[in-house]
């Protein structure tokens, strides 16, 4: 049986300039969570882990702190490196993240110190837009952009060329098992803000399906 290619499971990059096939990297998901998922390519020499613990909750008491874990395997030793942790809150707000610690040292910050969000009503084409930048340790401004067809990163020196696309899970007959898991396709250039772009994607992401783009 063969999954279909139409199917509302898969986002295709809208503008038709995914980043090169031939040189790009992909980190395919295990699954379609954001709070408990490996991001991994062939070799797993890129491979990313997030892990959510599973906090008490007690009805009718105050919302408690969920915190999501995301590490890095180093290739050469095998061990994980952390890389930032993100909290959120259980109860009403538990989709919303609203604090980030990166690398395990320092505060807590508010989360929009690092992703800045800039909502749009329409994109003038009939569809609803989420767009998000935050900057990163290369000095390059990097751009979200999401809608129910595409979610695509872009570069400030190159704003019309996207260096990370998103590709989501296809299904058998739309609802079965997955025949494809979600990946990201990325470009080589963004490989040394790698952490960034995957800490970015998670917020994202759960950004875009709690505004219904998904």
């Amino acid at each position: 049986m063969l999954a279909n290619r139409n199917s509302e499971y898969h986002i295709r990059p809208a503008s038709g300039r995914a980043p090169d096939a031939a040189k790009a990297h992909r980190l395919v998901l295990t699954t379609t969570s954001l709070r408990n998922v490996v991001l991994a390519d062939a070799a797993d020499v890129l491979y990313y882990e997030a892990v959510t613990p599973r906090a008490p909750f007690v009805p009718g008491a105050a919302p408690c702190i969920s915190t999501t874990r995301i590490a890095r395997l180093d290739p050469n030793t095998r061990c994980f490196d952390h890389v930032a942790e993100l909290d959120g809150r259980r109860g009403k707000e538990a989709k919303r993240v609203a604090g980030i610690r990166f690398y395990g040292a320092g505060e807590v910050r508010a989360v929009e110190d690092f992703l800045h969000v800039r909502p749009r009503p329409e994109n003038g084409k009939g569809r609803h837009e989420l767009s998000a930048w935050f900057a990163s340790k290369d000095g390059h401004k990097y751009t979200w952009r999401a809608d129910k067809r595409r979610l695509e990163l872009t570069r400030d020196d190159a704003p019309d060329r996207p260096l990370v696309a998103f590709y989501k899970e296809k299904r058998y007959l739309h609802i079965l098992r997955m025949s494809q898991h979600p990946y990201l396709e990325l470009h080589p250039s963004v490989l040394d803000s790698l952490d960034y772009v995957v800490i970015s994607f998670l917020l994202v992401e759960r950004l875009r399906r709690d505004a219904g783009l998904d």
